[in-house]
């Protein structure tokens, strides 16, 4: 990913981030979860009003990977 990337989804528990980023890579979307080392380590990560666990796209795949998050998760 030499291109800039950005944050399509934040998620409280690695879990859902992992699950976010199967969704993109099974519509050809690559994915990055830059925060997954850190949620391993520190469970709480996302709900300690850290921002959440980061799931980030190429900036050129945003708009198709809210499409595709949107298509296939109910908003909140």
């Amino acid at each position: 990913m030499d291109e800039e990337l950005v944050t399509v989804r934040n998620c409280n528990y690695l879990h859902e981030a992992e699950f976010i980023k199967s969704v993109l890579d099974a519509d050809g979307i690559d994915a990055d979860i830059p925060d997954a080392y850190m949620a391993g380590v520190q469970p709480a990560l996302g709900v300690m009003g850290t921002g959440g666990i980061r799931v980030r796209v190429r900036s050129s795949d945003l708009e198709k990977a809210q499409q595709t998050l949107a298509a296939v998760i109910q908003a909140e």
